[in-house]
């Protein structure tokens, strides 16, 4: 008896080995371990020195209702709950201590107390200002500066002059990072109810009556101080004292994080598709940014570029050590037994140049911008220059 040989179609050949294939791709599973890092930000209390330029041209915020004064007050009272001793100045070509209450400092401010208070209200060269400030920077002391931030601009102000500004904001950074390296600054732009004069370039004195006008306040500390304030007192609870923007540096962290998997216990997961869906749970506060800038992904990359970041959401629980989800794919072709996610420094928001006023002539049509703003931010963003990225996670693959 001869044996038939069975010959089958080849349509079902190659089901049945996609079927295998299937089964296969089943089976194979990674186990992704996340580096352990331990969280930096402080625990303890800081000193806080907060400064109020009280030069001529902050005058018209002084008035009864200025938001100005009411947001100094309600924030600086915030953090004074979290700090170890608040200290309290007016600065202009003099630094100078206020020995009283913090509710008189802020309250009663008005243009004869600021006279009354000392120093040359007249003239005052902003670049001094700011170096006399990161002096008291510590790695022990937070500040705290608020201005108008206009620089005075002499009657033919030049690209050359300006630059000049710019490069000694630069420098002064630089040189409070060499004995502070964790430094961060933030800066906030708001806007308040002003009355009173406008020093123009052109030697023009301009009243304004009614009208709102910028101004700055800047955080400068070690960064992992200025996380543990922003957790304890959201930067966002100024919103209501008209927030127009906001602008942060710091330095590299490797921050806390952990591997976070839905769909099965311990750090095992399974391929969906021909990729693998994975999920970060990190702490990203020292990295100092809006939560606009962490949320978005282009901010973000990988070692090796197959891997890719699909989004980014903000973690809602109190009670989590970790501030955000990134979730992450991993195609299935490649094999890595290593890799890192590194969080890049954001662009120049666009508020910083469309504030900028060159030539502080013409006022009454530049409102809402300030004379050479983007020259001293972006001598902050020179001193930072060499930072690559503001927060690093390493993390191992192991084929299971």
């Amino acid at each position: 008896m001869k044996l038939k040989t069975l010959i089958l179609p080849l349509s079902i050949c190659i089901c049945v080995a996609l079927m295998f294939s299937c089964i296969s791709c089943k089976k194979k599973k990674i186990e992704v371990s996340a580096h352990t890092v331990t969280s930096t930000i402080k625990t303890d209390k800081p000193y806080l020195k907060v400064f109020i330029e009280n030069s001529g041209s902050m005058d018209g915020y002084m008035g009864d209702g200025s938001q100005l004064k009411d947001a100094i007050y309600d924030y600086v009272s915030d953090l004074n709950s979290y700090t170890e001793k608040t200290e309290l100045y007016y600065i202009n070509s003099d630094t100078i201590p206020y020995k009283g209450s913090l509710t008189s400092y802020i309250k009663d401010l008005n243009p004869v107390s600021f006279k009354v208070a000392g120093g040359n209200t007249a003239n005052t060269d902003l670049g001094d200002i700011v170096a006399r400030v990161l002096s008291t920077v510590n790695d022990s002391t937070v500040v705290v500066f608020v201005s108008d931030c206009i620089l005075d601009l002499p009657n033919k102000a030049t690209k050359k002059f300006l630059t000049a500004c710019k490069i000694q904001i630069k420098n002064e950074v630089v040189n409070t990072m060499k004995r502070l390296p964790n430094l961060g600054v933030e800066i906030l732009k708001l806007s308040s109810d002003f009355n009173g004069k406008y020093y123009q370039t052109d030697g023009k004195v301009v009243y304004l009556q009614d009208v709102k006008r910028p101004y700055y306040v800047w955080i400068i500390g070690d960064k992992n101080y200025l996380a543990k304030f922003n957790s304890e007192v959201p930067l966002s609870l100024l919103n209501k004292y008209s927030f127009e923007g906001f602008i942060a540096f710091s330095t590299l962290s490797e921050v806390p994080f952990d591997i976070f998997n839905r769909n099965l216990s311990n750090k095992v997961v399974i391929p969906v598709g021909d990729r693998y869906e994975i999920t970060l749970l990190a702490d990203l506060r020292t990295t100092l940014q809006a939560d606009e800038d962490i949320q978005n992904i282009s901010n973000y990359s990988f070692n090796n570029s197959k891997l890719t970041v699909r989004d980014v959401h903000k973690i809602t629980a109190k009670d989590s050590p970790y501030t955000h989800y990134i979730n992450f794919t991993l195609p299935t072709d490649i094999l890595i037994t290593r890799d890192f996610l590194t969080m890049t420094i954001p662009t120049m928001p666009s508020w910083v140049e469309e504030s900028n006023d060159d030539y502080g002539t013409n006022i009454s049509d530049n409102l809402s911008k300030t004379t050479g703003i983007k020259y001293l931010i972006q001598g902050i963003a020179d001193a930072y220059k060499n930072e690559k990225a503001l927060a690093r996670m390493n993390f191992n693959v192991k084929t299971r």
